[in-house]
């Protein structure tokens, strides 16, 4: 389990450290490729051990291979907390406002900054006399959420799915 934890913080500071040289554009939609990675990993601990079906499932092409998809399942299968789903949705708008914009987009834009600030978990760690810009915010928020979700795997692998006995119409006992 140290050995987990710390690999967990080692890849949050890559993270993190790896934003600090990206564009506000860059930043939003490479964080959302990676807590979305996070959210196939989660959900494929968590359904049964069958490779064709979890390919049909989580397929980019497939029902549950977007993004959007992935939250939603996630939340409703009660792998995520309500806090997490929260912020999964509004990282998924900020990255659908950078994606919109054909232009670079920028954390400095007025939407994008009210987005970032409404997000629940770097409020509930950042200290209150930090004042961190959007980007930080969405920065701090990524990197918190893909900890929590590597977590959340673990989590689903202790209680992953497992196939049903073979049909029976009548249990005669």
């Amino acid at each position: 389990m140290v050995d987990q934890k710390s690999a967990s913080t080692r890849e949050w500071k890559r993270l993190v450290d790896e934003f600090q040289k990206k564009s506000d554009r860059a930043v939003a939609i490479l964080g959302t490729t990676y807590l979305n990675t996070h959210l196939a990993r989660l959900l494929e601990c968590f359904i049964i051990d069958d490779e064709k079906i979890s390919k049909m499932l989580l397929g980019e092409e497939n029902p549950l291979g977007s993004f959007e998809a992935r939250i939603k399942a996630a939340y409703g299968l009660g792998l995520i907390s309500r806090t997490e789903y929260h912020d999964l949705v509004l990282i998924w708008h900020i990255r659908n406002r950078f994606i919109r914009d054909m232009g670079e987009g920028s954390f400095s834009e007025m939407d994008i900054q009210n987005l970032c600030k409404r997000l629940k978990i770097p409020d509930e760690v950042i200290l209150q006399e930090e004042t961190p810009s959007p980007r930080g915010l969405f920065v701090f928020g990524t990197a918190i959420l893909a900890q929590q979700l590597m977590y959340r795997a673990n989590e689903a692998a202790q209680e992953k799915r497992s196939l049903r006995d073979n049909f029976i119409l009548v249990n005669i006992e």
